[in-house]
């Protein structure tokens, strides 16, 4: 085994290790006030044990555009989960909105370190993002969408139009897996423009699973 080898097998080893961390241990809540939007609820801040610069533009590409807000010359997002906004800052700082109580924002705090955590391993393994497909899962539209799909309005979605499921799927309503008969020969064209219309990170993000 000469140098070459060996050094290979360390940078493997020490990426091993690094994915095997997480990124964010703890939070700790540094203000609770009143919930604009549900009376009796709280909305609260809470800060992290480490900067999220760095995964920020990730976690925004495996949710449905609909679901996001992602302002890049700040790097922040904000996310539409579990029946509340979630924002994120690159120094750790994170705002939630409509909780029901202390114990809540805590439960919720363990989503989103989930969420950070597995970012950061997506990360670890691949690096950073490309910003072609930050600014392509920005830019999407349901028309984008739209323009890929049979367009035949068959129902097999459980839409009664590609324009609905387009939209639904957008808005993270839907799975683009259920457009069935993209999968049909005949719509080889169609399934080919969507690969290169979308790219990997949007086609994750939006639920199409390639057949192998």
């Amino acid at each position: 085994m000469d140098e070459i080898d060996i050094f290979k097998i360390l940078v493997q080893a020490e990426e091993k290790k690094k994915r095997a961390q997480p990124l964010v241990n703890s939070f700790e809540v540094k203000e609770i006030l009143p919930c604009f939007t549900t009376p009796g609820y709280i909305r609260f801040v809470a800060q992290a044990d480490h900067e999220l610069g760095e995964v920020i533009p990730i976690i925004f590409l495996r949710y449905p555009p609909g679901k996001t807000t992602y302002t890049g010359k700040e790097n922040t997002l904000t996310l539409r989960l579990f029946n509340r906004m979630i924002t994120l800052f690159p120094s750790g700082k994170i705002g939630v909105t409509n909780t029901k109580d202390v114990n809540e924002a805590h439960e919720v705090l363990q989503k989103i370190k989930e969420i950070i955590n597995e970012a950061y391993s997506e990360y670890i393994k691949f690096g950073k993002p490309n910003p072609g497909d930050i600014e392509a899962a920005r830019k999407i539209s349901w028309i984008d969408l739209y323009n890929c799909l049979p367009q035949t309005n068959c129902g097999e979605c459980g839409y009664q139009t590609c324009s609905a499921l387009a939209l639904s799927v957008l808005q993270g309503e839907a799975k683009l897996s259920q457009c069935t008969p993209m999968r049909e020969p005949k719509y080889l064209m169609n399934l080919e423009k969507l690969r290169k219309t979308l790219g990997p990170f949007l086609l994750r993000a939006l639920c199409w699973k390639e057949v192998p």
